[in-house]
This record gives C-alpha cells, sequence and structure tokens, in this order.
C-alpha cells in the first residue's frame, strides 16, 4: 500500500498537523508490516531519516530477541475485533536503533482499516530514564528494607537481653507470692510484679516502633476494663510521685463505659508516656488524669477523651509545634536536666491516630501543661463507672463517712464515689474543722484523713479526734504517699483501721471502707497467688528436660516446675540434649532458642531426623525473641509449642496438663481417629 493509498484515511494537512505538533515518535505500518509514516520525533528516538526507513519492514526497529514475540503479537492484533483496533492497546516493548542499541519503549498502537488497506499506527516513547528511575526506587527501597531488617534484628536481640533478666524476676516473684507473707511484703512483691510485667509490655511497644515507621503496626481490639488500665499506668509513675510529693490522681466521668474494645497496650503506652513526662517535668502540686466519653450517634462506639494535667514547668508557645517531632527536646538545659530521648510523644501522637483520635497540648510557661487525646473505640457492655461496684455497696449504703484533705482534687474524688456507693459523705479541707464537727457530735461511722495537711496534720487530728471517739465507735483510715507511712507508739495508740496509699484507686478504697466497718469484701485481689497444683505430676507424671544456658532461667524454670510436683534435668546447650536423650527418654524439652555449641532450632530438627516418631519427645520452644518468624523457625524445626520469656504461668500450666491429652491424642492418631494437630501459630 503506498501513499496515494494512506490518504484515503488521512488527509495530508491533518498528517502534517499531527507530525508537527508530536514530540513523541509515530510510526506507520501497511498490512505487511512496511513502513510508510515516519516523522521527525522517530527520527530522533531511532537515528534513520525518513528517506532510508520508508518502506523498509517494521523488524528493522525490533531487536533480534523479539521479533518473533512482535509478529505474533501483531498478528493477534489484526484478528481482533473492530472496536479493539480502534481503542489500540499500549504495553512495553523493546527498541532498535540504527547505531545497534537497544532500548525500551512505551508504545500505543492502534489499526484503520481491513484487508489490504489495514493500517496500524504506533506512538513511541523512550523509557530508558523512567526505567532507570524505577530500578534506582527499587535498589533504594531494598536498601531501606535491608537497614530495617538491621534495625528489627537489633532491636529484637536488645530485646533478648532485657527479656533474660526479667524471665527471673517475673518467674521468682510468682514463686515468692505461694509463700507465706505478711500484707505489706505481698503489696512489695505484687508491685514488683506488677512493675515486672509493665516493663515487658513497654519493651513489646518498643519493637513495634519499627512497624509504626514503615506502617505495618497491627492494632489488637480486646474488651478491657478501663479503669483498670489508667491505675496500672499510674502505678509505674507513683513511685517517682511519691518521691517528689507529687499529688497524683485520676477522675472518670460517670458516663464513661466501664469496659471498651481497643488495643489496651496500645492505649496503656500513650498514658504512661504522658504521666512519665507530667511527673518528670513538675517539681511541686498535681499531676491529674481525667476521663471523659461522648457516644457516636447510631452506634455502640463512643469516643473516649483524656486529659492528663500538670503543675509543672510548662512548654512555651513558640515551642508547642515542635513537641511532636521525633527526637524532640525543649532545649539542651532541659535535656541535661530531665534526661530522655524525646521520641515518646512522637510515638504517642502516631499511636493516638492509629486508635482514631487526635492528640494536643495547653500550656503556659510556668502554670504547667495539659495533654488532651481521644481514641474511638466500642463499649464492651451497658455497664458506665458510675456503675463501678454498686452491686457489692449495700453494706456501705446510708453510712456517714468524714473526708479530711487539703487538697480539692482528692476531696472530690473521695466524695464523688463515696456518693456512688450511696454513702453519706462531709468533706473538709483542715483538720481544725473536722474536729469542729467530731466535738458537736456528728456521728459519723468512718473517718478518712490525709497525712499531709497544714496547720494540723493527719496524725495530730487522729490523736485528738480519739479523745471523743474510740476505734470501735469511729474506725479512722489514714490517706499516705508510699514514702510516709508513719511508725511509733503513737500510731498504736490511736488504732488506725487502715492506711490507704495514694494515689486513691476506687477498688482499694472500696475494700479498705468495709475492712474498717468489719464488713468482709467480696472483691479478690489484683493480684491473687499463682494456682500452682503441686498434685498435677501425680496425675500426670512426665520425665522433663530443660534446655536453657542462663543459669538464673535454669533455675527459674526448676523452681517452677517444682511447684507443679515435677522433677526435671537441666543441660546447657543443644548437643547436650542430643546426648541426654541418647541416654533416657524424656516426655517433655523445654527448649530455649539461643544457646551455644547448637542452637534450639538445630537441636529440634535433629531430634526429629535421628529418632523414632514414637521415641521423639515433645519439645517446647522457650525465647525472650519476639520476632514472627521465630514460631515459623520452630514450627518447621518439628517444636509442638510456644512458650514467650519471661513465662507466663497459665502457659505453663495448659502445656504440662495438656501433656496427658496429647499423648492420647497421638494413639488416637495413630489408630485412624483423624484428629486434628494442634494450630501451632494461635499458641
Amino acid at each position: 500500500m503506498d501513499n496515494a493509498h494512506f490518504q484515503r484515511h488521512l488527509t495530508e494537512t491533518q498528517a502534517r498537523a499531527i507530525f508537527e505538533i508530536a514530540e513523541d515518535a509515530i510510526v506507520s505500518v501497511d498490512h505487511q508490516q512496511r513502513i510508510i509514516l515516519f516523522n521527525e520525533g522517530a527520527e530522533k528516538l531511532f537515528g534513520y531519516a525518513q528517506n532510508e526507513i520508508l518502506g523498509r519492514d517494521l523488524e528493522v526497529l525490533i531487536p533480534l530477541s523479539s521479533r518473533k514475540n512482535h509478529s505474533r503479537h501483531m498478528r493477534q492484533f489484526a484478528g481482533s475485533d473492530l472496536r479493539a483496533r480502534r481503542m489500540g492497546e499500549r504495553g512495553e516493548i523493546s527498541g532498535l536503533r540504527k547505531d545497534g542499541t537497544e532500548f525500551p519503549m512505551e508504545a500505543s498502537i492502534c489499526a484503520i482499516g481491513h484487508g489490504d488497506e489495514l493500517v496500524f499506527t504506533t506512538i513511541l516513547r523512550d523509557i530508558s530514564e523512567r526505567k532507570k528511575q524505577t530500578e534506582e526506587m527499587r535498589e533504594a527501597r531494598e536498601i531501606a528494607e535491608s537497614a530495617d531488617y538491621a534495625k528489627s534484628m537489633f532491636l529484637a536481640n536488645m530485646s533478648h537481653e532485657i527479656r533474660t533478666p526479667l524471665n527471673a524476676i517475673v518467674g521468682m516473684t510468682s514463686l515468692l507470692l505461694d509463700t507465706q507473707q505478711s500484707d505489706e511484703q505481698r503489696d512489695c512483691t505484687e508491685t514488683i510484679r506488677a512493675s515486672s510485667e509493665a516493663l515487658l509490655s513497654i519493651i513489646n511497644d518498643i519493637l513495634d516502633y519499627s512497624k509504626i515507621e514503615v506502617g505495618k503496626l497491627e492494632i489488637e481490639k480486646h474488651p478491657f476494663d478501663l479503669r483498670s488500665c489508667i491505675e496500672e499506668s499510674i502505678d509505674l509513675v507513683s513511685q517517682v510521685a511519691a518521691h517528689k510529693q507529687l499529688n497524683l490522681a485520676y477522675m472518670i466521668d460517670d458516663q464513661v463505659p466501664a469496659v471498651i474494645a481497643s488495643d489496651v497496650t496500645r492505649l496503656r503506652q500513650v498514658l504512661v508516656n504522658l504521666l512519665s513526662n507530667a511527673t518528670k517535668f513538675t517539681l511541686r502540686g498535681e499531676v491529674l488524669v481525667k476521663v471523659e466519653a461522648d457516644k457516636l450517634p447510631e452506634s455502640n462506639l463512643y469516643r473516649i477523651r483524656f486529659s492528663v494535667a500538670d503543675t509543672g514547668i510548662g512548654i512555651a508557645t513558640d515551642e508547642i509545634e515542635e513537641l511532636f517531632k521525633p527526637f524532640n527536646q525543649l532545649d539542651v538545659s532541659t535535656t541535661r536536666k530531665f534526661g530522655g530521648t524525646g521520641l515518646g510523644l512522637a510515638i504517642s501522637r502516631r499511636l493516638v491516630e492509629i486508635l482514631g483520635g487526635q492528640i494536643s497540648v495547653e500550656s503556659e510557661l510556668g502554670q504547667g501543661s495539659t495533654f488532651h487525646f481521644d481514641i474511638v473505640a466500642e463499649a464492651g457492655g451497658k455497664d458506665l463507672a458510675q456503675n463501678y461496684l454498686q452491686a457489692h455497696a449495700v453494706e456501705l449504703t446510708g453510712k456517714k463517712v468524714l473526708i479530711v484533705d487539703d487538697n480539692v482534687t482528692n476531696r472530690r474524688i473521695l466524695v464523688k464515689q463515696s456518693l456512688l456507693w450511696g454513702m453519706l459523705p462531709s468533706a473538709t479541707a483542715s483538720g481544725i474543722e473536722a474536729m469542729d464537727l467530731v466535738r458537736h457530735g456528728d456521728a459519723f461511722d468512718i473517718a478518712i484523713l490525709d497525712m499531709s495537711m497544714p496547720e494540723m496534720d493527719g496524725l495530730e487530728l487522729a490523736r485528738q479526734i480519739r479523745q471523743y471517739r474510740s476505734a470501735e465507735n469511729l474506725p479512722l483510715i489514714m490517706l499516705t504517699s508510699l514514702s510516709q507511712r508513719p511508725k511509733g507508739d503513737l500510731i498504736n495508740e490511736i488504732k488506725f483501721s487502715a492506711f490507704l496509699n495514694k494515689p486513691i484507686k476506687a477498688s482499694q478504697l472500696f475494700d479498705t471502707f468495709k475492712l474498717a466497718l468489719g464488713v468482709e469484701s467480696s472483691l479478690q485481689k489484683t493480684f491473687a497467688p499463682v494456682n500452682f497444683d503441686p498434685t498435677l505430676a501425680n496425675n500426670n507424671p512426665l520425665k522433663i528436660l530443660i534446655a536453657e544456658d542462663n543459669p538464673i532461667n535454669q533455675k527459674v524454670m526448676q523452681r517452677l516446675l517444682e511447684k507443679f510436683g515435677y522433677r526435671s534435668d537441666i543441660v546447657s546447650n543443644g548437643l547436650e540434649v542430643l546426648n541426654a536423650l541418647d541416654r533416657q527418654h524424656y516426655d517433655l524439652v523445654l527448649m530455649d532458642l539461643h544457646m551455644p555449641e547448637m542452637d534450639g532450632i538445630k537441636a529440634a530438627a535433629k531430634i526429629q531426623q535421628t529418632l523414632p516418631a514414637d521415641q521423639q519427645p515433645r519439645i517446647v520452644a522457650m525465647t525472650a525473641n519476639v520476632l514472627p518468624g521465630d514460631r515459623v523457625a520452630c514450627r518447621e524445626a518439628g517444636m509442638q509449642d510456644f512458650l514467650a520469656k519471661p513465662i507466663n504461668l497459665d502457659q505453663l500450666y495448659r502445656i504440662l496438663s495438656n501433656m496427658k491429652l496429647q499423648s492420647e491424642h497421638k494413639v488416637s492418631t495413630q489408630s485412624g481417629d483423624g484428629a486434628d494437630d494442634i494450630d501451632f501459630e494461635r499458641l
């Protein structure tokens, strides 16, 4: 088909106009794939002049390696329906310049006509630079991913080093709680365990920071008691607050749901960070947490609003915008005086955003700061904060309580909570006013006195009250900080019914009221002693081997097993595991993953290869590492279960008590019962 025939489809004027404005290469071929149009853009792209390319086969512009595929594709395209040929298609092909160099092209092709008058027109663009940039981006992404992996591995190794001694702390305090202790000793032990478990949670949060950076943080939503979450967060800073004699308190609005479904770990992390900053930067005064909620229309969702207010050093207005940036500190002097990396608020902001809210701050230099944040969460039931313990408060209803505290926040908390339990509170800010009430014969059933007050402190007030009312007629509760517990003969003379530590917790206040009034509380302690079952070994005897290289962890594991009635043998590496199994049979091997000479993964794999199936022990992985790949590696090595350090006693008990069940399962499976395997990923 010559140029004259082509003019039936495209006038010379139209073609010239298109060619003049087109920067891309435009090439047209006839039905025999001979080039019939070749614009200036094509000349620049391929290096041919029009007079030396027109009439030649299109293959001259295509590398030899691509010609066969190109010819097949053109035949398929020519055989497609009319609409498809007119609409055209776009793709990536290889081009061949006059000098023999190959390069990638983006091609848009359409076809007009049919039979001998069929014309293919292609617009071509060199994408070498784009491909180069894409490759550079790919390489940069791989480098970044490699850096992220290296960072994750560093954090994992750091976690392993921290978790190893932490395992001993958690394990030994659990054992200690199972011994006979005084109330004060038990309180100290419970505080150690609570703090170590909170530290474990914080370590997990640190590891998640790398996931936040790459947008891979996973949020877990489960129902939890909001009041407990707040109290646990406050507990972590109560020692610092007590040392600085700061008043630390929280208030929950009546309409806040008692239980919400959200990520308790992330919420606690934000609260702990804000509380830590508040106590760090407050030299005197108080730190107060407030919680309010608004129900979202036509749903069971609430917007939970939190505020953490302090009376600290405050923040200058021009520095607030920089506050939530990573690694930011207000100034060098602040860094030296108060410490810290400046990373916490940046993490908190990201976590709050992931939980569906925003974070902000109001502050005035020298006057303190208030951090506000909110989250969106589903209510976990119909109970609201105002319902807390009301069902158990029948014995408190109508009891008259005298509240003496110079701190207005504490008075508000005590008055509000006692009213919710049906009590009749009378509150005063000074000991002198309280004595006037007692002298005039007000028939109080119980009194709660703050230890530190001006003019007349709680101890002197209690001494004077005892001149009018005996311990049997008016039980006295002393409200103190952790560092203020009074001692001496006067304490014995006054006969306090109880000492209540600040910050005031509703559950402890409730128990203290009932104790002082001689009514046994139906509530369980926050940390009940671990329910060890020393008869478990008698009902389910097992030969157990502990593979652990750390002497402290060896001792912890052996002592924990003894509490369940089991004796165990100990080895220090994978080679010793294999030697021990050569000498005798073990039902259970508790296998640490990181050991010298031969690690737990290699040892487990070797056991699977060398021992017959009916002689293989059940292997349970123990590790302080928390990378997701650990579980996969354990499963592939033939391990059947997983214990993360610090050891969770409930999980250990489950493994021990299920060993008999697993043995029966193994027999039934071999008998053809077809029982399901354990879902390792869900353990």
